[in-house]
């Protein structure tokens, strides 16, 4: 039984989650069963268990699903309703927490019906959570009796921590020494949601990607007229001077620069529609009207695409992961090669800025790599050294893995399972680099998806102190070792650059969810790279302190040092309504967040 929820917000996945949406982190990957083998499965499952303690319960039960989950991954005040909304998935009712009572969603808040089941949960502290169990996922009978559901909740709630014992943050860093933050003067709206910048040097232009996350706003309600606000900024980078603004059917998660513009990856809609709104396309703002070419259309909830040529044949290719939503096979989760052909070129030339779901035909041939559910991001890089590129994916569903995809050099790849956590750990993002310069590619992960339980006003709280910022050593042998940890509540993205110059990499990493019992929450920190798999935690002044969705390092001034882009988190739903106005941090403020802000580096 899965303990969290997981939104790849982002990448969120938003991300997310997040991060991308909201998908539920866990679930099984096995069909449910009739009604009839239902109940004699339950019932020959009651016999069996009739002697068993609440660890042995949860160790013949919950591990269908996901790794057994560990009392202290949660707050005691939480595990109540991650359990209550797992009893879902073994046929329970609901009723079988007597100090907990359920509500339905009120009708303007579930306006469609679709895959899920919604409702409220509510503890006698005055505590709640919103829930989503997967209709076709809820076995008709119980698998278990009422006394053994109370048994496991008896186990995990006996053995965990209180919430104010797991909510620690540690003292503030010093203030770096690398970066001056700078609050650019930008033609552009405070208090945003910036799911992604692109600076294009060349160009001289600044795109930002804004969104209010308007598909499913306070769990359903869809809000008129909340679909304008998912546009492109596009900006002159010198007199921050807006160009133009590009309207796009969804959230703007990633972009990538292209030749002739930029390559837009659109992440779609939760709950997913029958065909899927994600779309990659490549967008150009050089004439007087924008001019868009759709590359992929039809999927559910992209999160990001690389460009690379991946079967040596001197095209370049777009590898995509697809979060979709759910567990097993339908949740359309998807790591995705879309090769290129011969005619890609002059059917590119010609794209139209719509096209039907799928690949642009005759341009790109799809290929599917993998659909674990809660694929969440990628990283591409040649771990094994045979000149072919690999590719790294994270999972952030109720099976939280690391994976390596190795090239076999004949469009195969050969998939190996590196990492597994369970579901608390909340997968975000990874990144490929040699952090010890031994020639061998590591990789950065950052776990932090807290949307379910950021103590945000009566939302139950649910801190989880194994959130933060791993580096796993590549061996060379393929196997990775886990050699470095910074703990940060709510990590979600992380850049990779020598910021200092010194010959070596160095993190700069930011926090969607943070602690925000803080005085001043911890949402962004650089760790400089002091050798040795040691690094040096430095953070920014207060008077620059936000909540943040994005990051990327580009070089703003054209010194030859790569500076830093932070695009604001103002996330309906999953920050604190009033913290731009009433937070101890931002007073002083004006009662207003920056969208961006600018991070000079001085080295």
């Amino acid at each position: 039984m899965s303990p969290d929820l997981q939104t790849p917000f982002l990448k969120l996945s938003f991300l997310t989650a997040v991060l991308l949406g909201g998908s539920l982190l866990g679930g099984c990957d096995r069909q449910t069963p009739g009604a009839d083998q239902a109940g004699n499965e339950a019932a020959a499952t009651a016999a069996a268990d009739v002697e068993l303690d609440g660890k042995q319960l949860v160790d013949r039960h919950c591990v269908r699903c996901h790794l057994a989950s560990d009392p202290a991954d949660l707050s005691r005040e939480y595990w109540p309703f991650a359990l209550h909304y797992m009893g879902n998935y073994v046929g329970m009712k609901g009723d079988e927490f007597e100090d907990m009572r359920m509500e339905p969603f009120p009708p303007e808040m579930e306006p469609v019906q679709d895959y899920t089941k919604r409702y409220f949960l509510y503890d006698k502290n005055g505590y709640f959570r919103d829930f989503y169990p997967f209709k076709e996922h809820i076995p008709p009978v119980p698998e278990m009796s009422k006394e053994e559901y109370l048994r496991i909740r008896d186990y995990f709630v006996s053995n965990a921590r209180s919430w104010k014992e797991m909510e620690m943050q540690a003292p503030k860093a010093p203030l770096s020494r690398v970066f001056r933050p700078v609050k650019p003067k930008l033609e552009l709206e405070p208090d945003a949601l910036i799911l992604s910048t692109l600076v294009d040097a060349g160009r001289q232009r600044l795109y930002v990607g804004r969104t209010v996350i308007d598909d499913w706003v306070a769990g359903g309600e869809r809000r008129e007229g909340f679909d304008k606000w998912d546009d492109v900024v596009v900006l002159d980078l010198a007199s921050g001077k807006r160009i133009t603004t590009q309207r796009v059917v969804s959230d703007p998660i990633d972009m990538k620069l292209t030749e002739t513009g930029m390559r837009l990856v659109t992440h779609g809609r939760f709950p997913m529609t029958k065909v899927g709104l994600a779309r990659i396309t490549d967008w150009e703002f050089e004439g007087k009207q924008p001019r868009a070419r759709m590359l992929v259309n039809g999927q559910q909830r992209l999160v990001e695409q690389h460009t690379t040529d991946m079967n040596g044949d001197g095209l370049d290719d777009i590898v995509a992961v697809a979060f979709g939503d759910g567990y097993a096979d339908g949740a359309e989760s998807a790591l995705t090669i879309f090769y290129q052909t011969p005619e890609y070129q002059k059917l590119w030339a010609d794209a139209p800025a719509e096209i039907p779901p799928g690949p642009l035909a005759g341009a790109l041939r799809a290929k599917l790599l993998d659909k674990t559910a809660g694929l969440i991001d990628l990283s591409i890089a040649d771990f094994n050294k045979d000149g072919l590129p690999d590719i790294a994916a994270l999972v952030a569903q109720g099976r939280q893995e690391l994976l390596l995809f190795i090239n076999n050099g004949n469009e195969s790849f050969t998939r190996r399972l590196l990492d597994s956590n369970t579901p608390s750990y909340g997968g975000n993002s990874l990144q490929a680099a040699d952090f010890d310069g031994d020639g061998n590619v590591d990789l950065v992960v950052l776990n932090g998806d807290n949307v379910a339980g950021n103590h945000i006003g009566q939302i139950v709280p649910a801190p989880r102190p194994q959130h933060g910022i791993r580096i796993f050593r590549n061996n060379g042998d393929l196997s990775f070792t886990k050699s470095y940890y910074y703990r940060m509540h709510g990590a979600i993205r992380s850049v990779v650059e020598d910021f200092d110059g010194d010959g070596d990499l160095d993190i700069a990493a930011i926090s969607l969810f943070p602690q925000w019992s803080q005085d001043e929450p911890e949402t962004f920190v650089y760790l400089e790279n002091k050798g040795g798999l040691q690094f040096e935690p430095q953070s920014i002044g207060r008077e620059f302190f936000g909540v943040w969705c994005s990051i990327e390092a580009v070089d703003l001034n054209g010194d030859g040092k790569k500076d830093i882009v932070l695009g604001l988190g103002n996330f309906p739903e999953l920050v604190p309504p009033d913290w731009i106005t009433n937070h101890k941090a931002m007073k002083g403020r004006g009662g207003k967040a920056e969208s961006i802000i600018y991070l000079m580096n001085q080295s």
